[in-house]
Order: C-alpha cells, then sequence, then structure tokens
C-alpha cells in the first residue's frame, strides 16, 4: 500500500466520519453536540485529498493539504480536550494555532524536502502526543475507553516522531529507504489507528451522551423530590384543578386548612367549598381562568365542619401548547384571623365615627356632623339647582327651666325634643342635630319653605304633645320652641354663613315677637 492510497483511504474515511457526526449532531435526543470534531474530521478529510492529488515535489498544493492536515489534528485535539471535561478553547488560542501552523508550511517551503517532511511529521506527533497523555494520565478520568485512545494516541505520535527523526537525524538515508517495505508501515500503520481511534471515539462518544441523559435524569429526579418536599412542607395550601375544577392534588397543609384528608379532597369539586354567598366569586374567578388569566382574590371557604374560613387565593391558569385552557393552580393562605381584625377594626371605627358625629346626650347629630351635612348639601345646589330648607330651634326660657328643676330635669328635657326631631325626620334624608346649649337646628334638601314650615310645626306640636311642666315659661304651662325657618335657592352670589345668619335671625325674631312660634321667609339677598 503506497501512501497515495492512504491518502485517498484517509480522505474517503475522515468524509464518511464527518457525515455519521452531523447525523449524530442533528439527532434531537443527543443532549448536544461535541464541538470542533466534524470540523476537525473535514479538515483531514480536505488535507488526505489534497496530499492525493499532490505532485512527487512539495509546491504550494502540497502546503495547502499539510496546513489542512495539521489543523484537523489541532482541532481534534480540541475535541478530546472537551471529552476529557477541559474547557473549551478561547478564541485566541484557535487563532494563534492556526496562524503558526499556516507559518510554519510557509516556511517548509523553503526546506530541503527531507527536512520539509521531517518537520510536518513533527508537528503531526506533537498533535498526537498531547491528547494522548491527557487521556492517559489525567486524575480524574476512570473510562476503559478513554485510556485505549489515549494508547492509540500516543502511539501515533510516536510513529510520526520516528519519523519525524529520520528525516531530520538522517536524510541521507531516506531515499534509500524509498520502495523499502518499511517505508510503507507509516502509512499503513496511521491509517489502522485512523480506524482504530475514529472506532474508539464514536463510542466515547456515545458513552458521554449516555452519561449527560442520565445526569440529566438523575438532576430532574432530585428537581421533582426537592420541588414534591417544598410543596408537602409549604406553610401555603397549594391544590390544582383539572379543566373541570376538580382537585387533582393538594399538600397536606391544604388539606389541613380545609379540615380533610388528601385522599378526601382529591376529585371534589371547587366549587363545593363555596358558601351560597361567595358564588358569585367562584363563576368570575372560574371565566378568569378559562380565558387563560391569573388573579389574586379574597373569598370566604367552607371547612368539612361546616364552619367558613377567610383564604387568600392566588390562582394562575393551566393552558397547554395550543393555549387551551387545561386546568388552574392555585396557592391558598388562611387570612381567617386578619380578616376578623380588620371587622373589628372596621366595626370599631365605624362606632368612633358614629361617636365623633352624635351628640352624647340626645343621641342625634352634634354641631360637627351638622357643620358637614350643611356643607356637603350646599355644594350639591349648584349640580342640582334645587333648594334647600333650614330650621333653627331654641327651647322657650330653658334657662329658667335648668335653674328652676335642676341640670338632671333640664338634660331630660333636651334628650326627648331630640327624641322628637329623630322621630319626626325619620329615616329621611333630612338631618336633625344638636347645635348648642338648648338650641337645635334641622337640615332638609330638597325642601320648599311650605314644606319646611309644615315640619316645624309639626316639631312645634310634638313638642307641646310632651306636656313637660314649665312653670316659669311666660307663655305656656309646658316646654315649647321658637323657630327660624328658610329656605335658599342656588346662587353664585350666595355663602353658606348667610343662609346660617338668617336661620338665626328669624330664630331670634320668634324670641322676641313672643316665643312659641315660627318666623319664616325665603333667603333674599341683601344689596351691600
Amino acid at each position: 500500500m503506497d501512501i497515495r492510497t492512504v491518502m485517498l483511504m484517509l480522505a474517503v474515511g475522515s468524509t464518511l466520519f464527518g457525515l455519521l457526526l452531523v447525523i449524530f449532531k442533528l439527532d434531537r435526543n443527543n443532549p448536544h453536540h461535541i464541538p470542533f470534531w466534524t470540523f476537525a474530521k473535514f479538515l483531514q478529510a480536505a488535507g488526505s485529498f489534497l496530499m492525493y492529488l499532490r505532485p512527487g515535489t512539495f509546491d504550494t498544493l502540497t502546503v495547502l493539504a499539510c496546513t489542512a492536515l495539521l489543523l484537523g489534528c489541532v482541532y481534534e485535539t480540541w475535541t478530546i480536550l472537551y471529552l476529557t471535561g477541559e474547557k473549551i478553547v478561547k478564541r485566541s488560542v484557535h487563532v494563534l494555532t492556526t496562524a503558526g501552523i499556516i507559518l510554519v508550511c510557509i516556511l517548509a517551503i523553503f526546506m530541503n524536502e527531507t527536512y520539509k517532511s521531517g518537520v510536518i511529521f513533527l508537528l503531526q506527533s506533537v498533535f498526537y502526543f498531547l491528547p494522548g497523555l491527557l487521556l492517559l494520565f489525567k486524575s480524574e478520568i476512570k473510562s476503559p475507553l478513554q485510556k485505549l485512545l489515549g494508547i492509540c494516541y500516543c502511539f501515533s505520535g510516536i510513529v510520526f516522531l520516528t519519523a519525524s527523526i529520520i528525516c531530520l537525524g538522517f536524510p541521507n538515508q531516506v531515499n534509500q529507504l524509498q520502495g523499502h517495505p518499511i517505508s510503507s508501515m507509516i502509512p499503513c500503520v496511521s491509517y489502522c489507528i485512523f480506524l482504530m481511534s475514529a472506532l474508539i471515539l464514536l463510542m466515547l462518544a456515545k458513552e458521554r451522551s449516555d452519561m449527560q441523559i442520565k445526569v440529566i435524569q438523575e438532576t430532574l429526579h432530585k428537581s421533582a423530590l426537592r420541588f414534591q418536599q417544598i410543596v408537602e412542607n409549604s406553610i401555603e395550601g397549594i391544590v390544582i384543578f383539572d379543566k373541570d375544577y376538580k382537585v387533582t392534588f393538594a399538600n397536606k397543609n391544604m388539606a389541613s386548612l380545609l379540615g380533610y384528608t388528601v385522599d378526601e379532597l382529591l376529585g371534589r369539586p371547587y366549587i363545593s367549598f363555596f358558601p351560597e354567598s361567595q358564588l358569585d366569586i367562584y363563576r368570575q374567578q372560574k371565566s378568569l381562568r378559562k380565558k387563560g388569566e391569573d388573579s389574586v382574590y379574597e373569598c370566604r371557604l367552607l371547612r368539612k365542619d361546616g364552619q367558613t374560613n377567610w383564604f387568600l387565593v392566588s390562582a394562575q391558569a393551566i393552558l397547554n401548547e395550543s393555549g387551551n385552557f387545561e386546568g388552574s393552580f392555585a396557592i391558598l393562605t388562611d387570612i381567617n384571623s386578619r380578616k376578623e381584625m380588620e371587622l373589628i377594626m372596621e366595626e370599631s371605627n365605624r362606632q368612633l365615627t358614629e361617636l365623633s358625629n352624635k351628640d352624647s346626650l340626645t343621641g342625634i347629630a352634634n354641631r360637627r356632623r351638622f357643620d358637614a351635612i350643611l356643607g356637603h348639601e350646599f355644594s350639591k345646589l349648584s349640580r342640582t339647582h334645587s333648594q334647600l330648607s333650614l330650621i333653627m330651634i331654641d327651647i322657650d326660657y330653658f334657662k329658667e327651666y335648668n335653674d328652676f328643676y335642676g341640670h338632671v330635669m333640664g338634660d331630660e328635657c333636651l334628650r326627648q325634643i331630640g327624641n322628637v326631631l329623630d322621630e319626626v325626620l325619620g329615616k329621611t334624608v333630612h338631618l336633625a342635630a344638636r347645635y348648642g346649649g338648648e338650641e337645635f337646628a334641622c337640615i332638609l334638601p330638597d325642601t320648599d319653605i311650605n314644606s319646611a314650615v309644615d315640619i316645624a310645626a309639626k316639631i312645634s306640636k310634638r313638642i307641646q304633645d310632651l306636656k313637660i311642666e314649665h312653670k316659669k315659661s311666660s307663655v305656656s304651662r309646658y316646654v315649647t320652641a321658637s323657630f327660624g325657618v328658610t329656605t335658599v335657592k342656588y346662587s353664585p352670589d350666595i355663602f353658606l354663613d348667610e343662609i346660617v345668619c338668617m336661620a338665626d335671625k328669624l330664630l331670634y325674631k320668634a324670641k322676641v315677637s313672643g316665643r312659641n312660634r315660627i318666623e319664616f321667609a325665603e333667603f333674599q339677598k341683601q344689596p351691600n
């Protein structure tokens, strides 16, 4: 077997091997391809084919052939480094190595024919020894295939090193070896080692691929176990529903929160945990999930014992690859204590608000509430263009009543009159308030002057019907009251204080006119 035949066989073998690696790379079941390997084989194929085509002399074509062959050896060395677990070679190393090989091959043109071959053989021996020694002596390597491959590479390095020594050390004897059987040993041995190395490399790659798949499977298994532990030991309730909203998974805490066992929860419809008052929430959330939308919401859920607890629910839709709804995933947090506290706080705030707006003696609105409502109703006039009436009330000779009957009886008198106001105005939009001391006031939205006077007359009669004895009154044997009534229609020139002042003037007029009477008038802006 001459060297040209060996080169042709190497070219064909490297090409077929490169095609196999392309198929290997395209296999989706393979975790990932081996970098540089395919490129190395196609470079070796190109170099071997050029060596087959070259003439007997060392020319430019030979330089290209040697460059391709040596670069193929270099990139195969990078492949071996990767297979042994080393880091991928940096781009700068690629550039420098390629430039060095091209420079050496160009310089070889100017060398003696024998020296040229010796230099090329020396470089090839280096690129076979490097991966061979790495495969043999790297301490982490335990695979027999890697050891065997290392022996093959080292043996190839020895063959090429021997050839280099002969060419560089004994140039005169090289020509004498032409045609001798020993001259065919190098290409023959190289080809045999190539076949063996190729087979071992494929086996090694398969072994590495299987090992990586095993590692991935183990990692996934560990992740699944870790996830299961996290889910099971989570302080939150975790539940998964199918597309029909039936429970397919629930952790122990979810079952505990609802008073069930995990087995009891499986297969139960989600709607069975909702009391009647919460069904609207269920329907709303179900609709959102089927649209693929996520949400966070609060709701009450039924426990096994019939009690209801508040939960904060963080729900996510589960969609398939086509985007169709396949179920739902939810994390539930027990917020029952928080909600109870919120309800207590709300009730406390309501009571505090009520107390701050109520007169402690009579139970009707106080001056603070009166001022707020009057301001609110007055501001509405600009939008509604309706009318607002105001009644100011003063108990006749109340100071004399207090002095004669005492403060206890005076307070009781005020309470009874407060009850009268509350009863007369009832549950309407009108407001009765204690304005201060023995004075009371009524706010009557959307009420004209005649209706306001009728209400004042009704209050007056109900006060007299109480028949609260008043011996110090000069107008009646019983407690009476004086009234000032005014009505205002919207005008941008009218101010709130003017209305109160008008009602107060009418009240004063009623008092100086003999008391126990009603004075009224529609508000008219006085010219300046």
